[in-house]
């Protein structure tokens, strides 16, 4: 019985560990805020619309990360606006 309970502890140590480092490592960068996650919203950086990033129109630039906007004309607008 006194096994038992060592091995329940240690796999609750285990899992316990797991999740903190899961929880430290998947924080994004602050400089990174439009980073997609799954369950979380992207902000447009033209009309500021909020939407899932499955539905949004991505743009990859390598000096600002993903940018991600709700549709083709706010796209046109940022690329227009940014040289």
């Amino acid at each position: 019985m006194l096994i038992l309970l060592r091995i329940l502890a240690f796999l609750g140590v285990l899992w316990l560990l797991r999740k903190i480092f899961g929880i430290v490592m998947k924080q994004p960068a602050a400089s990174d805020p439009g980073e997609a996650r799954p369950g979380s919203t992207v902000k447009d950086p033209v009309c500021g619309m909020y939407m899932d990033p499955r539905l949004a129109i991505r743009l990859q630039r390598p000096q600002e990360g993903d940018l991600y906007f709700c549709s083709e004309e706010c796209r046109r607008r940022y690329l227009g606006g940014v040289k």
